[in-house]
């Protein structure tokens, strides 16, 4: 599903009041009329929180107290970046940050990235502080939405068909030569080494990226294929992706629902698979333990909760969004306030829409 950018949409709008100005006052009205609908179904989209992604957030950490870092794109108007206690106490780091990815720096703090209009890296500092690591306009220069943070300084990234970084001092270069179709997620080693999934070509792979600039294939033709519905190449894909404390390589796969373990090149197998229809979209390891952020994808998105497998296999779910106490924890508008909100601005949208048309309407009769 793609995206809507404000920026096409003001593009569309001058298109057509360039060609209003040269219509028929009927073909006038009819366009004000188009236009007026328009407006008001983008500011419903908006205004009442609702979000067209093409993918949900896939990041997930754990630091060394047992702390859970998530982000997530479904709530607080452009997303969220959680803080889930061991005791089960969930914390909004920050809101309206649309962030996919969470990393951990050496001190265990949180450092994600806004990757929409505007692309920012923050750390996230004990006592609500934040240190903004990075901040850009272009997302050719740096893209917060398939971005990472390396342990070592660096910012790693995906874009522009390259993964890319940026060190301490701000400078940019290619971080390898080798040249991806499309990837929407990247993962660093405590080595430095990157690990990336390419999904551009429909069959799925993933590689281990070295300073050195080689690609080592690991894993192919990860994407699951079925005869009951058509590949769809836009959410069949591979989301979230970290190394294990075995050393192996776990990969989530969307359209299996499944998380994959590559144990060595061209050899792995299915790690974890949901029986509720759930997809597994990130992963992390915490002594032995995987912990896993999923969403309901078959529908409208739900969730996103947290499963815990436990090294001898045991499954437990840690936290459900849809069942959560959440009333301490957002700051933002509550459903009754936002429902009057939007109906207010989508009133003064129309009327808006209203007089511009009454103005070249009139402007045209004189």
């Amino acid at each position: 599903m793609k995206i809507i950018v404000k920026s096409e949409i003001q593009e569309n709008v001058k298109i057509r009041v360039s060609l209003l100005k040269k219509s028929s006052s009927a073909d006038f009205f009819l366009e004000i009329y188009k236009m007026k609908l328009s407006l008001v179904f983008i500011a419903i989209l908006f205004l009442s929180g609702f979000h067209v992604y093409s993918h949900p957030s896939w990041g997930i950490r754990v630091d060394e107290v047992g702390n859970i870092y998530f982000p997530d794109i479904a709530h607080n108007q452009r997303g969220s970046l959680w803080k889930l206690t061991p005791a089960g106490k969930l914390t909004l780091v920050a809101g309206d940050f649309h962030a996919h990815n969470v990393s951990l720096d050496n001190e265990g703090n949180p450092v994600s990235a806004h990757g929409e209009e505007n692309h920012t890296m923050i750390r996230f500092l004990p006592g609500g502080k934040k240190d903004t690591l990075f901040h850009g306009l272009d997302y050719k220069q740096f893209f917060g939405g398939n971005a990472t943070f390396w342990p070592g300084g660096e910012i790693i990234f995906g874009t522009q068909h390259y993964i890319w970084l940026i060190n301490s001092a701000g400078k940019r270069k290619k971080f390898n030569d080798h040249r991806l179709e499309w990837s929407q997620t990247v993962y660093a080693d405590e080595s430095g080494e990157v690990y990336v999934p390419e999904i551009g070509y429909g069959e799925g792979k993933v590689y281990r990226l070295t300073r050195k600039g080689e690609a080592v294939l690991l894993a192919d033709k990860l994407i699951t294929k079925s005869a009951s519905r058509p590949y769809d190449k836009h959410n069949d894909v591979l989301l979230g992706i970290t190394k294990g404390c075995d050393g192996h390589i776990y990969v989530c796969e969307t359209a299996g629902r499944r998380i994959v373990k590559i144990t060595s090149p061209g050899k792995y197998s299915t790690f974890y698979q949901p029986e509720d229809g759930w997809t597994p979209c990130g992963v992390d390891f915490f002594q032995g333990d995987a912990y896993i952020l999923e969403y309901d994808l078959r529908k409208r998105m739900k969730g996103p909760r947290i499963v815990k497998i436990s090294e001898l296999g045991k499954r437990s779910v840690l936290f459900d969004y849809d069942s959560a106490n959440k009333s301490s924890v957002l700051p933002f508008l509550q459903i009754g306030e936002f429902k009057l909100t939007y109906i207010i601005a989508i009133l003064l949208l129309s009327g808006l829409v209203l007089f511009t048309g009454y103005k070249f309407g009139t402007s045209k009769n004189t």
